[in-house]
């Protein structure tokens, strides 16, 4: 291409020599955000939608250089890319001074252009990749372009009807998934393009403080191992939902019957564990459970299930929303790594963050004391306040307690001393090895798919 862009230029030069100058300024921005091999349309839409009104002395400008660049993209023959320059769409998001609108409109723009890396169940993208998380994203985008040149996003049949959305959406999502599981580094020597991007996201999320980096060293081993799922945890979650079955009527307070709430005790939890609760109906009579409020194990399954929403109260039942009938068992650890925590940058997330690690790691989830102190020297040094002042470990101390709860009665954590466990402690915090798993496969799924701020 080099001949032939500069033979391009030299003409415009001959006829009008401000065009010459803005198509150069195009081209050059371009190639610093295309592979060696030449721009494709991922590059040409990321220069003009992302790069172009930030290196630009005002928006009249970018649109200059957009359509100085369109006319050289046009005698070079990249007849489809000249267009995407001259566009209204890029002449709009060059004109947005909002960064909010322009980022809406942005994201819009990207996934009508057929091309965008698309959000999966594997991975959130970026906004602005960078480092390897942006060669992924190009390599996803010349995927996706040479798909669609080949018709793949075409009617199987001829004259068959187009694909609607949302099945071009499936489609792509396909394609973005078999780039990340299916292709390796160079010559093959390196991890899936995935695990790569796992690697780059520890990076980058470490990047924000010493104390998150010391978070995660240690860790990153058992976070590649997390891509595939353990069963305890969802074994009892099945459970549980069956013990439903097509829904319940609650009692006038809100709570499950009795009589379920025993069920529930035997068919869900193992013995060792109904021995640990301290029942408050009837102490000397540890072979019955009461009700779901004084039975703490069974109260907290039962939120946790509606907060991932897949049960919700309905006048005056419990019952399973639509998609609970539907789940597979891999479905349902997918549900529950992307739930229980969720993707925020929020300090009940970063608690959350502490305690998973600690787990991984194999520390006492329980032990309260040493797990806030971690969390306040991190919200500390990510400049988060409490109440205007600098969180300290008593201020951080109850936003670990509802997470340590809720993994306590998915059964991650070893149980020792039973005897000594009371309604207001948990004893022996140690995460079993499904545990540890279970923990690391959140953290994982909240490294891929949180979009982070910026520093």
């Amino acid at each position: 291409m080099d001949d032939a862009v500069s033979a391009a230029l030299s003409y415009f030069d001959s006829v009008d020599p401000a065009l010459a100058a803005d198509a150069r300024l195009g081209w050059d921005g371009l190639i610093a955000v295309s592979s060696p091999a030449g721009p494709t349309q991922h590059s040409v839409q990321t220069f003009l939608w992302v790069h172009l009104r930030h290196l630009a002395d005002g928006s009249d400008r970018a649109v200059d250089i957009a359509r100085a660049l369109g006319e050289l993209l046009d005698r070079l023959g990249r007849v489809a890319y000249a267009e995407i320059a001259r566009s209204a769409v890029t002449e709009e998001l060059m004109r947005i001074a909002d960064d909010a609108s322009w980022l809406q409109t942005y994201r819009s723009a990207t996934e009508q252009s057929g091309i965008g890396a698309v959000d999966t169940e594997l991975v959130t993208w970026q906004d602005a990749p960078t480092g390897i998380e942006r060669v992924i994203v190009e390599k996803i985008g010349e995927t996706l372009e040479v798909a669609t040149i080949a018709g793949e996003f075409e009617p199987s049949k001829p004259g068959g009807r187009p694909l609607g959305a949302k099945a071009q959406i499936t489609r792509r999502r396909g394609v973005t998934d078999a780039v990340l599981t299916s292709d390796r580094g160079k010559d093959d020597s390196e991890a899936v393009l995935l695990e790569q991007l796992l690697d780059h996201r520890i990076e980058l999320w470490s990047s924000y403080s010493p104390p998150r980096a010391e978070l995660y060293l240690g860790v990153r081993e058992s976070l590649h191992d997390a891509v595939q799922p353990v069963y305890g945890c969802v074994r009892r979650l099945e459970s549980f939902i069956g013990c439903i079955g097509d829904g319940v009527t609650l009692t006038d307070a809100g709570y499950l019957p009795n009589d379920l709430v025993a069920s529930i005790a035997s068919t869900v939890f193992p013995p060792a564990e109904r021995r640990e609760w301290s029942l408050r109906n009837d102490p000397e009579e540890q072979s019955r459970v009461g009700r779901e409020l004084d039975t703490e194990k069974i109260f907290t399954l039962r939120r946790l299930l509606m907060r991932v929403r897949l049960l919700r109260r309905s006048g005056g039942r419990l019952v399973p929303t639509a998609r609970t009938r539907q789940l597979s068992s891999d479905a349902l650890w997918r549900v529950l790594t992307a739930g229980i925590v969720g993707t925020e940058y929020h300090p009940d997330a970063i608690a959350a963050e502490v305690v998973l690690a600690r787990m991984v790691v194999g520390h006492d989830a329980a032990d309260v004391e040493a797990t806030a102190d971690d969390l306040a020297r991190l919200l500390r040094a990510e400049g988060w306040t409490h109440a205007g002042e600098e969180p300290a470990a008593e201020h951080a101390e109850p936003l670990t307690r509802t997470l340590v709860s809720e993994l306590s009665a998915l059964g991650a954590f070893e149980l020792s001393e039973p005897d000594r466990v009371s309604a207001s402690e948990t004893v022996g915090a140690i995460a079993t090895d499904e545990g540890k798993r279970l923990a690391a496969a959140v953290l994982r799924h909240r490294l891929l798919h949180t979009r982070y701020p910026a520093l």
